[in-house]
């Protein structure tokens, strides 16, 4: 897969660094690291797209993708745990199997509504 989509760097240019970039920032697993390599080594080599370009369509991409996946997890992210949890716990140490309750919930919401920078902080 990588091999095909690093051919397409000539071709399209910064629309696909960007693209898989935005996809990979989401939480689509794609090769964005490699995507990345590619066209700098492209960019130092051939000289078919500039390093300049390869810099600010991964850069935007990469803010375009994380903003996606913020609202994607902000709108769907409790469903999606209570719905498919126990499918993504499967073989991990730790299981989705034993949700927190609602009340537990609203604790959390409240406490990251009220200290959200200092939760941030902390979950980084």
């Amino acid at each position: 897969m990588s091999d095909a989509l690093i051919s397409l760097i000539p071709t399209y240019g910064p629309w696909i660094i960007f693209g898989i970039v935005a996809l990979e920032s989401a939480g689509v697993p794609l090769p964005g690291e490699t995507i990345l390599v590619a066209a700098a080594l492209l960019a130092a080599t051939t000289g078919q797209i500039s390093i300049v370009v390869v810099v600010l369509a991964s850069a935007g991409g990469a803010i375009v993708g994380d903003g996606i996946g913020y609202m994607v997890g902000r709108r769907f992210g409790l469903l999606l745990i209570r719905r498919y949890g126990r499918m993504a716990a499967h073989g991990a140490k730790r299981s989705f199997a034993n949700l927190p309750s609602s009340v537990e919930w609203r604790k959390a919401d409240w406490s990251f509504d009220h200290c959200n920078a200092h939760c941030v902080d902390v979950c980084q």
